[in-house]
């Protein structure tokens, strides 16, 4: 009887191995995974580019909407959308290009002339080293930020064409992107909600229907802020007395819309539109653009687009220095509507999910007691 316990105490050799299986599985689940994150990091241009495309969706989704409640049908809602904005676009490009032209034209003209001043006051700080032995220090250090100045101004004249080609391929591409997805989101929205239990589908549709609101809140916290630029670059440089006051300050709002190079852009615009004032003049005036970029880096977008995507203001300063850490300018312009994005589920999957643990464990405990 012993010996027949001991044996059937033993496990059999399919037994044994039961567990095979699952290991195998959750291994090749794991190296799955690991493969989607190389592939997203690899492909990662073209992520941002649909994640871009699906805020100016979200972004021109009411404006749609109420034309098609007048009648039009969306593919056609769309087009008027994208022709009212393309129209805005190229009505201030054509008041305002032409003047800039024109002064970067007399900016050449008199280039010549800025030289032959540029070098009289570095004989002059030549002559003054002899006096003052320190300055030499100065001319050193001046000369080596003038050289770095010169590369970089090479460097991003070399590389213009192909940033303008590979800007105009994704302009192109999001508003394809953008049109595609406001053409077929109800057939998407069914397919997400018919991989959803039931009982979980009037949730999923809202949570659904929040984000896409804050996503397009996102973009009007953007029309806000570059129309809070350009009106103080229009008050400094009107201050100034700068005939071309407004369209320098229309570029410099504009600008804002394109992270990282678009303030340097405007910046140029600047210069120009101050220019005929003196060098004073140009100092102030890009001063007083270094001080509102820097405001609205580190105030104005956290606080307006905070607001606008109801998240604290303090929640989107951390997203976009978090963004601008892991993926540079492009993560800090989506860092505040991602941060949106998990608020949403957080507040309206997560948490209820997690009281309805809580309320069942509750309710267990009480009726062992």
């Amino acid at each position: 009887m012993a010996l027949e316990g001991h044996l059937a105490g033993e496990r059999s050799p399919a037994s044994r191995y039961a567990y095979l299986p699952s290991i195998y599985g959750a291994l090749v689940l794991f190296l799955f995974t690991v493969g989607a994150f190389y592939l997203i990091a690899q492909l990662r241009f073209l992520v941002i580019l649909i994640y871009l495309s699906i805020l100016v969706a979200c972004g021109i989704a009411g404006p749609v909407g109420w034309l098609e409640r007048h009648g039009l049908n969306k593919a056609l809602a769309i087009l008027v959308i994208y022709a009212l904005v393309g129209g805005v676009l190229v009505a201030i490009g054509w008041y305002a290009i032409p003047p800039l032209l024109g002064q970067a034209g007399s900016f050449a003209e008199e280039l010549p002339d800025y030289v032959n001043r540029a070098q009289e006051e570095w004989e002059r700080l030549g002559n003054m080293q002899q006096e003052y032995p320190f300055l030499g220090q100065f001319d050193d250090r001046l000369q080596d930020m003038l050289q770095q100045i010169g590369g970089s101004v090479t460097t991003v004249l070399l590389g213009l064409p192909t940033k303008i080609a590979t800007a105009f391929f994704a302009v192109t591409t999001l508003l394809t992107f953008s049109f595609l997805m406001l053409m077929t989101w109800e057939r998407i929205r069914a397919l997400i909600l018919s991989l959803i239990h039931p009982r979980h589908r009037t949730t999923t549709n809202e949570v659904l229907d929040e984000i896409g609101s804050r996503l397009g809140a996102y973009l009007r916290a953007k029309i806000i802020i570059m129309a809070i630029v350009g009106a103080w670059m229009y008050v400094t440089l009107a201050f100034l007395g700068s005939p071309y006051a407004m369209i320098a300050a229309i570029v410099a709002g504009l600008m804002e819309g394109l992270p990282r190079i678009g303030p340097w852009i405007g910046r140029v615009a600047i210069v120009i539109a101050a220019l005929p004032l003196g060098w004073k003049a140009v100092v102030i005036a890009v001063v007083a653009h270094i001080i509102i970029d820097n405001i609205k880096g580190y105030g104005l977008s956290p606080l307006i687009e905070g607001n606008q995507v109801d998240i604290h203001p303090l929640t989107a300063f951390i997203a976009v220095i978090a963004g601008g850490i892991l993926l540079g300018w492009v993560g800090a312009f989506i860092a505040v509507p991602t941060a949106a994005v998990i608020q949403v589920i957080v507040q309206q999957v997560l948490i209820p999910w997690r009281q309805n643990q809580i309320a069942g464990a509750d309710g267990g405990s009480d009726s062992v007691q």
